[in-house]
Formats: structure tokens, C-alpha cells, sequence
């Protein structure tokens, strides 16, 4: 889905909130369990913290503070008694009456003595998650000021606490998303969502991970969609994300409705688009697929969201030029979208515009430029451009620094497709050099000397001045036997074959030197 595609991007460029907010948008309903404590000193730091930290959230217009007593009455209905609340609370209880409650965020923690200060150590509960998140102990000294200072950075630092705890999560998660590590992806997502599961983005994002392949959670994925929708039925995103879940699992009919759906509601949404081209695709209506986006597109000619599903449509069809123009358009106003560059090549290959082809694959090698298959694949689309000395120079820097053996494969080709013959016959034997006793430079070596060889030995007239050329026929021969015989591998049956077409040329070529010598005596 196109969502996926950019997912990295959305985690890197989320600005998370100042607080958890409810669903509905309206200010974060917070409550305080009184701080339990230890000793005098304690219980007078617990109880003012209380007042502070109750002040600051009734006069801030981003809280709702909830009242003590009505927190106190939703511990006695789970059966825990208000007056224990000077030995602490059991998170399970927090995190059961601020359900009760409504409540996005309970704070709780605990108040002792530690030398000439007071050690607070406090925690935030997220209901709705069943979360909580532990902020560090800070210390206090037994006095109003120190205790009303200690409250305002308390507030301050906690949408720095949860946000950083979430933004964390997601970074995380954005690197495992790029490494296509999945079960790591999951568990960073999960996490992010365990602090505030109002994370639509994330949401999404976790069940394309679900939709992978690699991961096969169909049902999993199911679940996510079908929960988004029971809060808000007309949620494009989600029903198209229903499409896809019924398109993994075989039934495009159905994912064709879903993806219906989500274009009536939302026009402009792509991934619904992606996914009804896909769903045509496996009905087997692929022109109805193309006839819809092309009435959607006069409709909207700037939308790139049409463009960009109809571009890849053309591409499976192999309609290459209807799909470079728009694939052009979206990679001028987004170079970063390496599948649609690999498909502009392709497709650039496949109508012969080996030029324009090999403009875009060195700029795809950019994104990856250590990658040695991708600079062996540069340096043959450059070749194919007519490029020669180009990729003649990106393969020998390849060889000098990795000692590729497909480089020295790839650039003896060059050479014999150039018709420099005597330069391939070089790299041949500089790739022979490298890697002595390895089966496929023993063939290539073999190969050269036999197709050599056998060009020689294909001179037919009997006269005297062909003598030297049977005879170079000849020693070309018995090399390339003896590059031959050393093949091992499932290219030793042809190996052999040629070692036979050898031994049978070296004969005739001997037939005739003698034909030959005996008639000019």
C-alpha cells in the first residue's frame, strides 16, 4: 500500500502532541493518586506535591483535572481503601480505576526521605493502554517553594516524557521498517501504541506490517481495520485497508467493494486506487482498471495520487510509454521513491531508450552507492547506452576495490560487445590470474580460447598461408582444454562438450597442415 511507502518518512516527520488527548480532541482528563510516603517529612511533601500538582492541572485549559473524590470512590468500588494510600498503590489499580474514571493519564508514586532531601519517585499511567510510563526520582527539600517549583517541572517535563517515550518507540521502529526486521517493527509499534493508543498512523502502519508476506498475520491486520472502523465507519484508509486484507486472502470481489468504498469517500486517496487496480487485475478486468483511473485523472489531471496508480498500471500492462510521462511527473516532485525509478528503467529498456535509462540508474545508484550489484547493473545499462567508457571505469573501480568476479565477467563482455577483442582477451586473463582455481573463470577462459580457436580452425582453403592459422587454432585449442578440464560444477557437462569440439577441430586443423604440407612438395 502506498501508505507503506512512506511510512518511514511520517515516523521521522511526527511531532507527537503535547499530552495524550481523548479521541474526541477535548482536553486530557488527568488524576492524582495521593503519593504514598514514609515518616513525617514525607507525608508533608505528599500532601503538598497533591495541592501543587492539583492547582497547576485545574487553572491549565489542556487538562481536566478529575477530583479526588471521585478517584477516591473509584478505589473503594474495586474493593481498595482510600486511607492505604500512604503505602502505595498497586499499578493494577491505577490502571482499572482511571479506566473507570475516563481518565487519559493518573499519576502515582512514592515519597521518602533520602539524607537532607526528599526522594519523589512517580510514574504516569495510561489507562486505555493499561500502560505506564516511569519518570526519573527527583529530589526535593522539605519546603513550599522547592515543592511548587518541583510541581510546575513535573507538568512541564510530561509531554516531554510520554511524547520522547513515543517518538523513541517510533524511531526505533522506522529503522526496523527499513531493515524489513518485522518482528522488531511490531514490538516498537506496539509500544508506541501502548502509550497512546489514539496513534492512527501507527495503527495503519502496524497492520501493513501484519499484511507482509514475510509475516502472514492476515487476521491480525483484520482486527486493526475492523477497530479503526468501529470508531469512525467511513474511514477511507481503513477500508481500503480492508481491501487488501480480502485480496491476500483471495477474494478480489469482495476487496473490489471495499476499495469502491474507499474512493467514493475519498477520491484522492491512492492506496484505495493502488489496491481497486490490483483487485481488477486478479478479475482479470484490467482495461475496466485503466478506464476508471483515466476517467478519474480527467477529472483531476494535477492529482498525482491518480497518476501514480495508473502509471503502474500501464507497467504491468507493458504499456511502458503510457507509463514514463506520469512515472517522469512523480519522480521530478518525489526523486526518493526508488520502485517507481527500478520501474522507469525497466521501462525505458523496454522500448530501447537506453539513454534515459541509464540517466535514471545512476541516479538510483546514488541511494546505494557501495552496492556492488547495483554497479555492476549501472555499468550494463551504460553499456547498452553506448556509454562504454563509463562503465568500463565504474567496473574496473569495482574490481580494484572488491575484486569482483562478475565485474571482471561483465567488463570482458563489454569489450567483446565494443569489438575489442584483444582488451577482453586482457580482462580474461587478468580474471584467471585473480581467481585460479575458480569453475566459472576456468569456463569463461576456456570459452574464449575455444570460440577462438574454433573460428581459426573453421579456414577452409588448403594453401600454404593458412598453415599458421590452423596452427594458432591449434594452441588456442589446447588452452582453452586446458582452462576446461578444470570446470567443476553444473557447468561441467558443457564444459565437457566443448573439451570434445576441441579435441575434434584440433584433429581437422592437423588434417589439413598435413593435407597441406604433403601437396606443396
Amino acid at each position: 500500500m502506498m501508505r507503506y511507502t512512506f511510512a518511514i518518512i511520517c515516523l521521522v516527520l511526527l511531532a507527537c502532541g503535547t499530552a495524550i488527548a481523548s479521541e474526541d480532541g477535548e482536553s486530557t482528563r488527568v488524576g492524582i493518586v495521593p503519593f504514598g510516603y514514609s515518616g513525617s517529612d514525607a507525608r508533608w511533601v505528599s500532601g503538598k506535591l497533591f495541592d501543587e500538582l492539583k492547582n497547576n492541572f485545574e487553572d491549565s485549559e489542556e487538562y481536566s483535572f478529575i477530583s479526588k473524590g471521585d478517584l477516591e470512590d473509584a478505589f473503594e468500588d474495586l474493593g481498595f481503601n482510600p486511607s492505604d494510600f500512604e503505602y502505595g498503590v498497586p499499578p493494577t489499580f491505577v490502571v482499572n480505576a482511571g479506566v473507570a474514571l475516563g481518565a487519559d493519564m493518573i499519576l502515582y508514586g512514592n515519597v521518602s526521605p533520602s539524607g537532607e532531601e526528599i526522594m519523589v519517585s512517580w510514574n504516569v499511567c495510561i489507562p486505555l493502554s493499561g500502560n505506564t510510563v516511569n519518570a526519573d526520582p527527583v529530589y526535593v527539600m522539605k519546603n513550599t517553594e522547592p515543592v511548587k517549583q518541583l510541581a510546575v517541572e513535573m507538568i512541564s517535563i510530561l509531554s516531554d516524557l510520554i511524547g520522547g517515550r513515543i517518538q523513541q518507540a517510533l524511531d526505533q521502529a522506522a529503522f526496523s521498517i527499513q531493515m524489513k526486521n518485522w518482528s522488531m517493527a511490531i514490538m516498537f509499534l506496539k509500544q508506541a501504541l501502548s502509550i497512546d493508543p489514539t496513534l492512527l498512523d501507527t495503527k495503519f502502519q502496524l497492520a501493513e506490517i501484519y499484511l507482509e508476506p514475510d509475516v502472514d498475520s492476515v487476521g491480525t491486520a483484520l482486527q486493526i481495520f475492523e477497530t479503526i472502523l468501529a470508531f469512525d465507519e467511513g474511514n477511507a484508509d481503513a477500508l481500503a485497508g480492508l481491501g487488501s486484507v480480502y485480496l491476500a486472502q483471495d477474494d478480489p470481489e469482495t476487496a473490489k467493494m471495499y476499495f469502491e468504498n474507499a474512493v467514493d469517500i475519498d477520491p484522492e486517496n491512492a492506496d484505495a486506487y493502488l489496491g481497486l487496480a490490483s483487485a481488477y487485475q486478479a478479475l482479470g478486468e484490467l482495461d475496466q482498471a485503466v478506464s476508471s483511473f483515466e476517467e478519474a485523472l480527467a477529472q483531476n489531471p494535477d492529482n498525482l495520487s491518480i497518476k501514480f496508480p495508473l502509471c503502474l498500471l500501464y507497467f504491468q500492462l507493458g504499456e511502458y510509454s503510457q507509463a514514463i510521462p506520469y512515472m517522469e511527473e512523480i519522480l521530478a516532485l518525489n526523486s526518493n521513491m526508488l520502485g517507481l525509478r527500478q520501474r522507469i528503467i525497466q521501462s525505458y529498456i523496454n522500448t530501447g531508450q537506453y539513454g534515459d535509462a541509464a540517466d535514471h540508474v545512476v541516479i538510483l545508484l546514488e541511494s546505494d552507492s557501495d552496492n556492488s550489484q547495483m554497479i555492476l547493473y549501472t555499468a550494463q545499462v551504460e553499456a547498452w547506452a553506448g556509454r562504454t567508457s563509463s562503465a568500463v571505469n565504474r567496473l574496473e573501480s569495482l574490481i580494484s576495490s572488491t575484486g569482483s568476479r562478475e565485474g571482471y565477467i561483465l567488463l570482458a563482455s563489454i569489450y567483446r560487445d565494443s569489438g575489442q577483442r584483444g582488451a577482453m582477451q586482457n580482462v580474461f586473463s587478468r580474471l584467471s590470474n585473480s581467481y585460479p582455481n575458480d569453475p566459472l573463470a576456468n569456463y569463461m577462459m576456456g570459452a574464449f580460447y575455444y570460440q577462438s580457436g574454433s573460428n581459426k580452425a573453421r579456414v577452409s582453403e588448403l594453401i600454404l598461408e593458412n598453415v599458421s592459422t590452423w596452427q594458432s587454432a591449434i594452441g588456442d585449442l589446447n588452452t582453452a582444454i586446458s582452462y576446461l578440464s578444470q570446470v567443476t560444477g553444473y557447468r561441467y557437462n558443457s564444459a565437457q562438450n566443448m573439451v570434445q569440439a576441441a579435441y575434434n577441430s584440433i584433429s581437422l586443423c592437423e588434417e589439413k597442415i598435413d593435407r597441406v604440407e604433403r601437396y606443396s612438395q
